[in-house]
Formats: C-alpha cells, structure tokens, sequence
C-alpha cells in the first residue's frame, strides 16, 4: 500500500518539474566569418619570411563560443537570442586568418599552418580575444598576442583594436558591424605578421 502511494507522488512531482522548463531558445540566424579570406583584385600580396603555426585564441569562453554578447551602458553582458555564430568563433576566427594569409601570400612566401595539422613552423602566434562585443552603437573587437621565434626564442607582443560604429536595432545591424569588425581586425592582424616575424640584430 505504501508503495502505491510513493510512486504516483514521485511522478507528479517530475511531471511538475519538467513542464515548467522554458523551451530552448532558436535564433533568427547563423553567422560565419569565412568571408574573410575572401580576396579582391585590388588586396595587396603578404610575403611570410617563413612558416608560422596559427594557434587557435583565448579569451573568455563566453566570448569564444557560439553566443553573439550585447554590453549595455552599465557593463552587464547579455547574449543575443536573434543570432549565434554558427561555430565557436575561436575556430572561425583561427580559419578566417590561416585563410586570409593563405589567400593573400605570394609563391614562395612562408605557410600559415594550424596547430592541428601536425606540422609545426619556425614561428608560433598564439592570441588572445579580448573584446568581441557589441554595444548599443558600435561593434569593438580587440585581438592581443605574440609572435614567437622557436630558435631564437625571441617574442614581438601585437593589438589590434576595431569599433565599428551602426545605426539601427542590434540584430539587424549590430551583428553585420560585429561581423565586418571582426575581419577588419583579421586582415590588420595578417597584414602586420611579415614585420611581426623580423628578428631583431
């Protein structure tokens, strides 16, 4: 008799449970950053002085994951439901620059590897992402790292900052300024990686 009654209290109370969780969140869209090893007949060429290993960057996990964050005027982060990165951004924004080096180096010119691939090269760059943000009017995005020479052991520290400024509501032209800053910031970050790699007499 006494099992009778515990075993529907039971179920009751986890029947109670489940249906008052919210039901998961779907963003409007998904967004990528492979446009940015997109080249234009205009680029100009990037000579690496030998092959460097792309590290895949650090930061804070809730700005290297899948969320789009939203800082307000107070300092509180809050994730977009409109829109997620289709990706973790650590891997997209890892791909974006080994794809815009590789795009825009000339014949001869040294490799831009992954770390993954099991080669390794004369060069490392491992980077963090300080900033990926949008605010209510501008996307920042702040990139900061080294270069390291493996023989030498010699280290050239590098940032990049981007603020891309918009005008309109957060979801519809906040996330294409995120966007454009973040391969803004790729590019400059590409583009210094040739004096980055000059060892010093």
């Amino acid at each position: 008799m006494i099992r009778r009654l515990v075993i529907p209290a039971f179920a009751v109370t986890v029947s109670g449970c489940v249906s008052v969780l919210p039901p998961p969140v779907t963003p409007e869209g998904l967004y990528r950053l492979n446009s940015a090893s997109d080249v234009k007949s205009g680029d100009a060429r990037i000579d690496l002085p030998a092959n460097i290993t792309i590290f895949e960057p650090t930061g804070s996990n809730l700005l290297l994951g899948n969320s789009i964050v939203f800082e307000d005027e107070t300092g509180a982060l809050r994730l977009l439901s409109v829109a997620q990165w289709s990706d973790p951004v650590s891997r997209q924004l890892q791909s974006a620059l080994i794809d815009r080096l590789t795009q825009l180096t000339s014949a001869g010119s040294g490799l831009a590897l992954s770390d993954t691939m099991g080669a390794s090269g004369e060069y490392e760059l491992q980077w963090e992402v300080r900033d990926l943000v949008l605010k209510s009017d501008e996307a920042i995005v702040s990139l900061r790292g080294v270069v390291s020479h493996f023989k030498s052991g010699q280290i050239k520290p590098f940032d990049v900052t981007v603020r891309e400024a918009y005008v309109g509501k957060t979801g519809e032209a906040g996330v294409p300024a995120l966007i454009t800053a973040t391969r803004q910031a790729v590019d400059q970050l590409a583009r210094q990686l040739p004096d980055l790699m000059v060892l010093s007499d």
